[in-house]
């Protein structure tokens, strides 16, 4: 993401949160995972790791657990708990694809707190507010005009920003789609803000016509309830030790919010009831999960408008800990285009020598954009939203919008490339046109003159 690995945004956020010891749980690439850790970790001493250890600073270890036989994640957690290795209470629960900057210490203050005056408090889930559901897939067709239309000041997933700003934008045929919601997204939230935003219904399936409440809800908590469908799983949250124990008690719980979350909010008896609180993302804090292309750009394209500050490429070599990843040096200039500054060196491009970006002068650039080390782009070319990594050549006449390119990608001259993501070492010959949704695997051709049709993958 941004020429920055998705593990190491997520270390770096628990680090800065004051987490002292982290699990990763894999059921699969746990050898790719222990080669990359062992190869960017910012500890260099090795005495007492072995392969499941790891020191990445002086203040974190990596603990890598294999779970190979968990095909879900209720598996996982209950394997987790018959390891007994989780000590702390509360802890972090923490899902592979999110990246956010919001301040854990409160939210944890706030459980422990809850906790103390109520044992059956043992879970805080972080929501984030981001707007209306959108009625049908047709608005992904005017994602482009939304991007052109937006000002680097909007904050493309405040809930009302869009139509308090345009209030053209109300009279479409079909309702806005916030950018981090996934077209099937449809939850709907049960809270009472009167008691910390606790959650008495979650309902996460979106086939669902209806949904119930348990009536004794509306006595035992005065009638406040508010109803809503404008919030973002974030993918975090704060659990005591006993959210583990209920998972091994309760074997045949396969799924952390739609099985599990669901029925602990749902149950009437009192003296049954395990309570689980919403907390909800303040102004300022950011959060979103990739768990498809679409929010993979939209995460990107947000990062590079500075809305997840500091988690923006010119603060990567001040925030982000130690791996080759973090030694390039980028500065935002105009329309938002970060280009990298560090130019000398060799740093770790298979003994190149590391230059700043090179840019035709006529070409056009369009931000928000970010050009990796060592990236050569010639004349007449068209680049906007997008990310290069590093090493990437574009020859002339080439367009690029949308697009991901990951390193030491050569795109040559009079190719179009459209929302893509192109991996490692792929070459696009003079010419091809690749529409949107396709993806390019690493090493992988595509030939002159040859036309992708949209969402194809190359491997």
């Amino acid at each position: 993401l941004n020429n920055v690995p998705l593990l190491h945004h997520t270390i770096d956020f628990l680090q800065s949160a004051g987490v002292e010891e982290l699990f990763l749980l894999c059921s699969s690439g746990a050898d790719a995972l222990e080669q990359y850790l062992h190869q960017h970790k910012q500890q260099s001493n090795k005495t007492h790791e072995n392969g499941n250890r790891i020191a990445w600073s002086s203040k974190l270890t990596i603990h890598l657990l294999r779970f190979t036989d968990c095909t879900n994640t209720g598996d996982a957690l209950r394997e987790l708990d018959r390891k007994n290795v989780i000590k702390s209470d509360p802890f972090i629960l923490m899902q592979g694809d999110v990246v956010t900057n919001v301040d854990l210490r409160e939210v944890m203050e706030q459980h422990a707190i809850r906790k103390k005056a109520d044992n059956s408090a043992i879970m805080t889930v972080l929501l984030q507010e981001v707007g209306g559901w959108g009625l049908d897939d047709e608005d992904d067709d005017n994602e482009e005009d939304d991007d052109n239309n937006m000002t680097d000041s909007e904050n493309p997933n405040a809930p009302n920003d869009h139509h308090h700003n345009n209030k053209s934008k109300m009279m479409q045929k079909n309702h806005y789609l916030p950018p981090l919601r996934s077209s099937t997204d449809d939850l709907l939230l049960a809270m009472d803000p009167t008691h910390a935003n606790r959650i008495l219904l979650w309902d996460s399936h979106p086939h669902n016509s209806t949904s119930s409440i348990p009536t004794i809800f509306f006595a035992e908590n005065s009638s406040h309830i508010t109803l809503t469908r404008n919030h973002l799983d974030v993918g975090i949250d704060i659990c005591s030790p006993d959210v583990l124990a209920r998972f091994s008690d309760e074997f045949d719980y396969r799924e952390l919010r739609s099985q599990f979350v669901a029925n602990c909010v749902a149950e009437e008896e009192i003296g049954l009831q395990s309570r689980i609180f919403g907390y909800m993302l303040k102004r300022g804090e950011y959060a979103g999960r990739m768990g498809d292309m679409r929010r993979y750009h939209r995460v990107s394209m947000d990062l590079l408008r500075r809305w997840g500050y500091p988690l923006v490429p010119d603060q990567y070599n001040h925030s982000c800990s130690g791996g080759s990843y973090h030694e390039a040096s980028y500065v935002c200039e105009r329309h938002l285009v970060y280009r990298d500054v560090s130019g000398g060196g060799h740093g770790d491009n298979g003994g190149r020598e590391r230059k700043r970006s090179h840019v035709g002068r006529s070409t056009q650039l369009s931000g928000p954009l970010l050009l990796g080390p060592n990236a050569s782009i010639g004349e007449h070319c068209h680049l906007q939203r997008s990310v290069l990594g590093p090493n990437c050549t574009l020859m002339d006449n080439c367009h690029v919008v949308d697009s991901h390119l990951w390193g030491d990608v050569l795109v040559e001259e009079g190719a179009k490339l459209n929302g893509v993501i192109v991996c490692e070492g792929a070459i696009v010959r003079s010419g091809a046109v690749v529409d949107r949704g396709c993806v390019i695997g690493r090493g992988c051709v595509v030939g002159a003159g040859v036309h992708l049709k949209e969402f194809t993958r190359i491997t």
